[in-house]
């Protein structure tokens, strides 16, 4: 499997044959400094505007829609160079790679989905981590809309007893607390509006435990915009760029590390509103997220376990 595509979620079930709004890449074929690694990209609004940027002049181990750390257990699952409290950021041999095995697709009459297990390796080829992903693409009842979940649940491999997972904020690197699921978004042609239940702008929203975070980038057909909420009841601070280059998500080792074994799995969830136009109020930003498949049934739960 090198790059395969899931169905539109525009009509899930129908027969039309229309571009994918999801392209999923092993990212077996990069390089090691990129910790290769499953990713989603591009991931399309209705319109046909991009919405995920890959490899990036400016960090090319920056992948569409992915899960990655800066280390777990000392291997760097999220490319690029490590940070050492002694040196800062020191580029070193330590990357691992992610291996998707064991996936099947799916489709109904109002969603689409992707689930299988992915392995994560050491540089030395060790196994670390098991984890098992969902990828989920719902119709949205607003028009130029639709929704998308990306779910996972890690575990230490069979015989690891124990994951440690931290971040360079943890190492001393202030504000740097990112890792877990990450989007990478491209950059517009004006500053991007961003919004939390925490205030307006990206610091605001930079560590705050918002149920909610807007992301309203203007591209050459117009404003696009991307709606996020994570799991009720497993908030993470959020991570959020917005200098140098624009990516955001909830971070799993924010100031401290995640201590994850056989009973303690990781669970980490995102859940999205792509939408062809503005969102310029938290109302608006709400009144999208709020019919979000995931985020609106009651009861709704994670699907991976």
């Amino acid at each position: 499997m090198a790059i395969h595509s899931t169905p539109s979620a525009a009509a899930p079930g129908s027969s039309d044959q229309v571009p994918p709004l999801v392209t999923h890449c092993t990212g077996l074929q990069l390089p090691a400094g990129s910790a290769p690694r499953p990713y989603l990209h591009p991931v399309l609004s209705l319109g046909g505007a991009t919405v995920t940027e890959a490899g990036p002049a400016d960090h090319p181990h920056h992948l569409g829609l992915s899960v990655a750390f800066s280390d777990v257990n000392g291997t760097n699952f999220w490319g690029g160079s490590s940070f050492t409290a002694a040196s800062g950021p020191v580029l070193l041999s330590n990357h691992g790679t992610q291996f998707p095995h064991d996936w099947r697709s799916s489709t109904g009459t109002d969603e689409a989905g992707e689930s299988g297990a992915v392995l994560w390796k050491s540089a030395s080829g060790d196994e670390l981590a098991a984890e098992e992903r969902h990828i989920q693409q719902f119709a949205h009842p607003e028009p130029g809309s639709w929704s998308l979940s990306l779910s996972s649940v890690i575990r230490p491999a069979a015989r690891v007893e124990r994951l440690a997972v931290s971040s360079s904020a943890v190492k001393g690197r202030a504000g740097a607390g990112y890792g877990g699921i990450f989007w990478r978004f491209p950059r517009g042609s004006d500053d991007p509006v961003v919004l939390s239940d925490a205030g307006t702008g990206a610091d605001a929203a930079h560590g705050s435990r918002s149920p909610w975070l807007s992301v309203t980038i203007r591209l050459e057909g117009g404003p696009v915009s991307v709606v996020l909420g994570q799991d009720p009841g497993r908030q993470l601070p959020w991570f959020i760029r917005t200098e140098g280059y624009l990516g955001a998500g909830p971070a799993a080792a924010w100031s401290e590390p995640a201590h994850v074994d056989a009973e303690t799995p990781l669970r980490l969830g995102l859940h999205a509103v792509i939408h062809d136009g503005a969102v310029t109020t938290p109302a608006r930003a709400l009144e999208l997220l709020h019919q979000h498949p995931r985020l609106s049934r009651p009861g709704a739960t994670d699907r991976t376990s």
